[in-house]
Order: structure tokens, then sequence, then C-alpha cells
């Protein structure tokens, strides 16, 4: 029975990543910033803390899959301080405790160019990734079978349409990326296992077809009997007022960076690097 260490496990993409590692028949040491001593095989744990090699070391623990990311700071030097020096001092807890294969969730928002701050700190996560010798994965927008909620930015979006007005930052041309749960599964499991290595490269775990975020809207849309109405905005607006919120602490459903990543895109994502590790990505497609 292989040991698996999933940080950010009680989250959207890492729970559901820790349940099927769990139906295959590993062990899953699940790592939470709200684990509980009576949750079973679960590990106190919160990015930007120090981790000791020993929380590996002592549970056998033979891979890693790097999910945590805290998205609760805003500032530079506090993304800096939790996300990036966070993951570095996970990954050096890991190899310091014999952990042997190490995969690190970044994003398909990171690429060399991106202006948002989530992109750039995710870069440098993925420097010391490949530093530590581990597969990078830069996920497209994780999604599920079964009806669309949830956590995670595919729940968020399902949420939105419920209501009878719903905004399109430039009329919701751009596109997005989607990737199956069970693919991404499919790609940490063969690396996990060994039936696969880590290439020199990010690996872009997406589907190619894109889909607009106005026709990604109106489906989750349909898939839940609801009839919104569709505004175009200009992003500039809807950034600088999200920007506001989050100066002075009012709660909003979404961060002004994700404006900044959905802008600006990268312009060519590198689909390939996908099928090259064997995964054939199923498309989101219209039920």
């Amino acid at each position: 029975m292989q040991r698996i260490a999933i940080t950010g496990a009680r989250g959207f993409v890492g729970s559901m990543l820790a349940r099927r590692f769990e139906e295959a028949g590993s062990s899953v040491s699940r790592f939470s910033h709200s684990a509980k001593s009576s949750d079973g095989d679960t590990v106190p744990f919160r990015l930007g803390d120090e981790v000791q090699p020993d929380v590996f070391r002592s549970r056998n623990i033979a891979a890693l899959v790097h999910c945590a990311y805290d998205f609760k700071p805003v500032g530079r030097a506090e993304i800096q301080r939790v996300n990036v020096d966070g993951s570095r001092k996970l990954l050096a807890a890991a190899m310091a405790g014999g952990v042997e294969r190490i995969a690190v969730i970044s994003t398909i928002s990171a690429f060399e160019g991106c202006r948002s701050d989530y992109g750039r700190a995710k870069l440098q996560i993925e420097a010391a990734a490949f530093a530590a010798g581990a597969l990078v994965v830069r996920s497209g927008l994780v999604w599920a079978d079964g009806p669309p909620s949830g956590g995670g930015m595919f729940g968020s979006l399902a949420r939105s349409v419920k209501a009878g007005l719903v905004p399109l930052v430039g009329g919701g041309a751009y596109p997005q990326y989607l990737i199956h749960v069970q693919d991404l599964w499919e790609l940490l499991r063969r690396f996990c296992d060994g039936e696969c290595q880590s290439p020199a490269k990010p690996v872009v775990a997406a589907a190619s077809k894109p889909w607009p975020m106005r026709d990604l809207l109106a489906e989750l849309a349909r898939r839940q009997g609801r009839h919104p109405r569709f505004v175009s905005v200009p992003w500039q607006p809807v950034w600088a007022g999200l920007r506001l919120a989050e100066i002075v602490h009012v709660p909003v459903p979404y961060r002004s960076d994700s404006v900044v990543s959905l802008v600006y895109q990268d312009p060519k994502p590198d689909f390939e690097s996908l099928r090259a590790l064997g995964i054939i990505p199923r498309d989101f497609t219209a039920s």
C-alpha cells in the first residue's frame, strides 16, 4: 500500500484527489489547516509555517501532492511569505523526510510574462519544485461529473449564475480551459506509481478546447435550470472595485487578481505536454 500525502486535502481539488487515491488502494495523509486530532490520518498544516521532516518520515510517505495555496493574502510580501516561502519549506522537509516523488499543482495562469500575482507566485513555486525534482502540473479549471456545485472556482462560477443579472468581464469572450478531475488524478497516479517521469517543463493539464466565459456560464446556468441575463462590463472598473474592497477589507466573491489572470492569459498553452505522458483529457461538453 503506497502512502501519499496531500496538502490542501480539505479543499475542492485536494479532497477529490484524496478520495480517488484511497479508492485505488493508497493510504492518504491529509495535510490541512482544518485538520483535527480526531480526524484520523490527518496532519495539521498551515502553509507558511515550519514543517519538520519527521512528519513525512514517521508516516513512511512515499509521494507528496502539493495542492495547498492560501488565497487570503493579497499583498505581495504576504503572498511571498505564506505561499512561496511556505512551499519551499514544505518541499525541503519532504525531501529531507525521504519522500521519493513530489508533484506540485500549479496553474495555467502561470507562464513567463504573466501579470497576476497568483501566476507570478506559482512561477516561483514551480522553480522550487523543479529544484526538488518534482512534477509541475499547470492545471486548468477543474470540474467533475454531477451537478455544477461544490467548491473551487468551478463552484463559484456555478453559483454566480443564480443571480438574475450576471456581469461578463469583456463580454465573456475570454477563454477558459478545463480539466476533469479524473484526468488530473490519472496523471498524478501514474507519476506517483512510477509509470511516468517528471519532464523538465511544466505539464499543462487541460483540454485544448476553449470555453469562452459567456458560453461556460450559460451552460452552467442551463444545467441548473436558470435563465440569467448577461451584461457586458469592461474589466478595468471591475478590477478597481474588487481591489478597493480588498483594501478596506470588505468581503467579495472574487479577487481582483483573478480579473488580471482572466484578461492576461497564456497565449500559447502547451496542451501536448499532457498527451506526451499518455493522458488524453476529456472535453467539457454541453449536455
